[in-house]
Formats: structure tokens, sequence, C-alpha cells
């Protein structure tokens, strides 16, 4: 259960750092947006006025009442603003007016005149400056913005802090709640194993009885039918009771896994070897690509498992007259093994569910090939307690099952996984 509270915790985490970027990013771009909109009514202004603001009189003319309520205003909006204006003619540097600031000087100005006339926009940005340039091409107004861009800075600095305080403490908080969240998970989880372990067991008995039973009956009496048919039903009950336990044995280890050299080559030949004469009843062509002695660090009974489940999957499914292809190879972090066989596949089938319990994906295959259809969880199990993964991957004349498995467990220890 601690993956789970792990994988609960990571997505709290992730839940709430991306509600908090989102809305980050929304609101700093909101204000971004209406202080550029702000700016640019400003240099419209300015713009129109020839380098002013239009004298504010509340008893003029309606349309100017208009104008002095479209733009908000005021008697006091000459003196909020910093800009300066660039007169031009023939797009040269004919007159400066200064007067709303004195941070600038003549050579700045120019240059920035001269920048800005090479845009293709009308307005932008030039340093902390918002620009604007005349439809006439006759001035251009530089409107100092730098204190919203500095609030803008401060305000996404305040939020970051807030959001990555709010989101560890959350995160904390969440960690230590997380195990209340999953005591029932883990209790369900613990009676589901102990139910399969207790019937397993239970199940044994009476199988056993029974097998006993058909051997005497058909010592008895001879074979017939009906006592082979107990015999192999209780067979493939037994066969079942066994994988169940094997797969649960396996999920109950959580933390640490016995670990030591594996010669991987040698238990996949091995494997395929056990299996030629199934290959050759049904003339399947085997190819190999597995290097001499590639060794890696794992349990050598549970790769051994792996490799017998996957093989012998080939050896049930492959098609008649087909090819089963085997191969190993290693690079710095994983050894990758790829087991293909030919095969009919389904298009409608969903293959990433091949490693679910009971699943199979053409039922009607179930009394032909046997199986249980837990096989294949349990090389998902094994893949994952060596740091690894398992993938069935469709192909154009079968399916590849391709598992990879790390490298970097440490030979003689325990690896917590």
């Amino acid at each position: 259960m601690k993956k789970l509270r792990r994988e609960f915790v990571v997505a709290v985490f992730l839940s709430v750092t991306l509600v908090f970027v989102l809305s980050i990013a929304v609101t700093s771009l909101w204000m971004v947006r209406s202080n550029n909109h702000s700016a640019d009514i400003i240099t419209k202004i300015l713009v129109k006025n020839k380098g002013d603001f239009p004298v504010v009189d509340r008893n003029g003319t309606p349309e100017e009442k208009e104008l002095i309520d479209l733009y908000h205003l005021t008697e006091e909006s000459p003196y909020r603003y910093r800009y300066f204006v660039v007169f031009l003619k023939n797009g040269e540097v004919n007159d400066l007016d200064f007067s709303h600031i004195v941070s600038v000087d003549v050579d700045y100005a120019t240059e920035a005149t001269k920048k800005v006339l090479h845009h293709r926009s009308d307005t932008g940005f030039y340093d902390d400056y918002r620009y604007r340039v005349s439809e006439d091409k006759s001035m251009v107004v530089f409107l100092d913005v730098s204190m919203e861009i500095a609030s803008e800075k401060t305000l996404l600095t305040i939020m970051g802090i807030v959001a990555a305080a709010f989101i560890a403490l959350i995160t904390i908080v969440f960690g230590f709640v997380s195990k209340r969240v999953v005591r029932p998970f883990e209790e369900n989880s613990r009676m589901q194993k102990q139910f399969i372990t207790d019937a397993s067991h239970e199940l044994k008995t009476p199988v056993a009885i029974i097998s006993a039973n058909a051997e005497v009956l058909s010592y008895k009496y001879g074979e017939s039918e009906w006592i082979d048919n107990i015999t192999t039903q209780t067979e493939r009950i037994a066969g079942l009771v066994n994988e169940l336990l094997t797969l649960n044995r396996l999920e109950e280890i959580e933390n640490n896994v016995d670990i030591s050299p594996v010669n991987l080559s040698e238990i996949l030949n091995r494997t395929a070897d056990e299996f030629s004469e199934v290959f050759s009843g049904k003339n399947v062509t085997v190819t190999r690509e597995i290097p001499a002695d590639l060794t890696i660090n794992g349990n050598p009974d549970q790769l051994t498992r792996l490799v017998s489940v996957l093989v012998e999957n080939a050896s049930k499914y492959v098609t008649e007259g087909g090819e089963v292809r085997l191969s190993l190879k290693k690079d710095l972090r994983n050894v990758t093994m790829t087991i293909f066989n030919t095969a009919e596949l389904d298009e409608n089938a969903d293959y990433s569910h091949l490693f679910d319990r009971f699943y199979r994906p053409d039922q009607s295959r179930t009394s032909k090939t046997g199986g249980h259809g837990i096989g294949l969880s349990i090389a998902r199990r094994i893949a994952v307690l060596h740091n690894g993964s398992i993938q069935a991957i469709p192909e154009k004349d079968g399916l590849a099952f391709r598992v990879k498995l790390s490298t970097r467990l440490k030979s003689g220890n325990k690896k917590k996984l």
C-alpha cells in the first residue's frame, strides 16, 4: 500500500501544482493585457494630440466630454505619465520633446526611434517603453511603463512564492492523511489476498481427493471418457490454484526482492529448448538472437518463471507453420527481451489488458489453448519487482512481448522497489 499512498500524494501534488500554475498564468496574462491596453490608450491619445494630453473641460462640447469619458482623462493625467516624443521628417528625426521625462538623452531617443521604425508593428515595446508610431510616420511616442512591468514581476514573484508554499503545505498535509485515505483499500486488498490464499488451500484437499479417486476408478474399471474428463479438469483446477498462490505471493513482495547475478541468455535458451517439441509439432520456425552469457542482477526463480510464461504463451498461440523470434539486447540501463510469435489478431482487441487476471482477447480459445489467464499477470508482477516493465505489442503478422529489466540492481543486496 505504500505505492498506492505515494501515487495519491503525487496525484495531489500534480493536481494542486497544475491549478496554481494555471491560476498564475491566467492572472499574469490578464494583468499584462490590461496594462498594455491602458498604455496603448495613452499613446493613442498622445499621437492624436501631437504629443500632449487634451485639455480636460467638463463644460466643453459633447465630443470633448465623450473623449474624456472614453479614455478616463482627468486634470491630473498629464502629470501621471512619463514619456517622450520624437518628431520625424522624411523618416529622420526632426525634433524631440523631453518635457515629460528627464532620464532620456538625444542619443537614446534617436537609437530607439531607428529600431522601432524597422518593426512591422506600429505598437510594441522598446526596453521599458511602450511605443506607438503615428499612421503618417510623422511622430513616435515612447511611454514609460517600467512601473507597470515592475508591478507585474512583483506580483508574479509573490504569487509564485505563495503557490509554492501552499503546494508544499497541501502535499505535506495530504502525506499525513493519506494513510487514513488508503486504509480501506489496504484492508480490502489484505482481505482479498487472504481469501485467495485460504480458498486455494481449501481447494487443494478436495482436488487431490477427486484426482486420487479418478486414478482408483481408472485402475479398477479401466480408462473411459468420463474418467479422463475428471482427470483433465482436476489438473486444470490444481494448476489454477497454484498460479493464484504464486501471484498472491508475488504481490505480497512490496519492499524488497533477493537478487543475485542471473544468466538470462542461459534461461531463455534452456526454456526454448524445453518447448522445442511443441514448436516442432506445429512446424514452427524458431529464430534466436541471444548473445552469449548476458547476465543481469535479479531473482533467478522469478526470472525463470517470467521467461517460461512468455515462451509457453508463444507456443500456445503461434500459428501452424508460423514463426517464433526470441531476442535479448542490453544497453546501459536496461536489458530488453522480446518474444514474438505469429498469430491471428483481433483488430478490435485491446492487448494492453492481456496482463489483467483472467483476461482473454478471444474467449473461444480457452479450451483449445488451456491456461487460466493468470500467467501474464505473474509475468508483469515479476517485471515490476525487477524495476522493469512489460508490453504486448501487436505487429503486422503477430504479437510481440517486450520486457525491459533494469541493469542497476545491486548484486548481493536487497533492493527497495
